[in-house]
């Protein structure tokens, strides 16, 4: 059952949709939605740092100051950023006469060309940000911007007096925050999250390095996590505040394969926030206490994936079948199903959702078709796979062009599926 707090929130937006901050480009895992009420969650200061710039939305939804700094360990991020701090009035213009019309051959073609002035690189960078699959940078053409038009000379005009001002970095985060640290600093910190989307390379993150950095910061900062790895723990033991914090999530943002109604995520701080949460739109996001050695605040979101097995039948073209859950085998999480539980969820899947998503993220109903969805009735072996009775195998048709190049060439490896669940204690026999 929802909490008063999640209703009101609910019923809030649908009143008042909440307005977003476009920024000049997106990024997977962004913080355009948030970013305003993490702006009025930042106490006063002279500098400003970004140690993980993405695409800004903090500093482009925040009041300017003396000193503004974006850092991000993407080259390509960060040389966009460069180039366009140094655009002319006479650049902006050319930029604006350029095609900025999705479209999957104009995206093909400008992907794979290798510009050599600055107009022609930046139009690169931020036609293919803003067309990619989740705009996930480069990966493939998203079917459903085809013939949409970009507003990016609008968000040039807006946003270029206000980068042409930051100093941008590109590399590790950790010099950064130690050339420009001091009293009077304020840094928003959104590392990668741990246990999250090897995709965007969250299972590289040191966890460890980080947690002394934050322990060594003067100034103030603020970071956004996920609620998995060690950092919860760790920053929690430190004496940092934890804030979990709940934002419901609207159904034009639930894309992917169903998922939770609320996000969670925790806020982070060496400072108090909670009077901070306050203005027009607070009953919109919950902040709770967070105790990550209590299993009840923690209702993790999980997503476990398994291999295709390919081969199975050359003649049917775009056939892809694989397994979705085996029973009695641990997944990434530690967690084991039960053969009754893996039949439970699979009859769900098919009577409630049938919603099929692209990296959690983008949904791509229209471009893959589910043809099989059961239960193996018997140890079996397909494809010189073997797997145990009770395990859920799932075969779907890929329509999209882009989609089979991507199970073609190994960057689609396997179905998923997500969700979230408590984890309790049992006690010890």
């Amino acid at each position: 059952m929802a909490t008063p707090a999640v209703e009101r929130a609910r019923a809030l937006l649908t009143r008042l949709p909440l307005q977003i901050e476009k920024t000049i480009f997106a990024s997977p895992a962004g913080k355009k939605r948030l970013a305003k009420r993490l702006v009025a969650m930042l106490p006063a200061h002279g500098t400003y740092v970004e140690p993980f710039a993405g695409s800004a939305a903090v500093l482009f939804a925040k009041n300017e100051v003396g000193v503004e700094v974006l850092n991000d360990a993407d080259a390509r991020i960060a040389g966009a950023y460069r180039l366009l701090k140094r655009l002319t009035s006479k650049d902006v213009a050319q930029l604006a006469k350029l095609d900025w019309r999705g479209d999957r051959a104009t995206y093909d073609r400008l992907r794979s060309s290798n510009p050599t002035s600055d107009v022609a690189k930046l139009h690169k960078f931020l036609y293919v940000a803003h067309f990619s699959y989740g705009k996930m940078w480069g990966r493939s053409f998203s079917p459903t911007q085809q013939g949409v038009e970009a507003q990016m000379p609008a968000r040039l005009e807006k946003h270029l007096p206000r980068i042409k001002k930051v100093h941008v970095f590109s590399g590790d985060y950790e010099p950064v925050v130690r050339k420009f640290d001091g009293k009077d600093t304020v840094l928003f910190l959104d590392p990668p999250y741990a246990g999250y989307d090897a995709y965007v390379g969250e299972k590289k993150f040191d966890e460890q390095r980080f947690f002394k950095m934050l322990k060594s910061i003067k100034g103030n900062f603020l970071m956004t996590y996920g609620i998995r790895g060690e950092l919860p723990r760790l920053v929690k033991d430190a004496g940092f505040v934890v804030k979990q914090i709940r934002v419901p999530r609207t159904i034009a943002s639930m894309r992917g394969v169903g998922g939770p109604s609320v996000l969670t995520q925790l806020l982070v701080s060496n400072y108090d926030i909670a009077h901070k949460a306050e203005g027009p739109d607070a009953d919109s996001v919950e902040i709770l206490d967070f105790n990550p050695h209590d299993a009840t605040d923690c209702k993790a979101a999980f997503a476990t994936t398994s291999t295709l097995i390919k081969g199975i039948d050359p003649g049917d073209e775009r056939f892809v079948l694989g397994v979705v859950l085996e029973p009695e085998v641990v997944d990434a999480q530690g967690d084991i199903y039960s053969a009754e539980e893996i039949r439970s969820a699979a009859h769900k899947f098919m009577e409630d959702f049938q919603g099929l998503g692209l990296q959690h993220r983008d949904r791509v109903n229209g471009d893959v078709k589910i043809l099989e969805s059961y239960l193996a009735p018997d140890d079996l072996v397909i494809g010189g796979t073997a797997m145990k009775k009770g395990t859920w195998l799932f075969g779907v048709r890929v329509l999209s062009d882009e989609l089979w190049g991507m199970v073609k060439d190994g960057e689609l490896t396997g179905f998923s599926i997500g969700g979230s669940a408590r984890r309790t204690a049992e006690d010890a026999a």
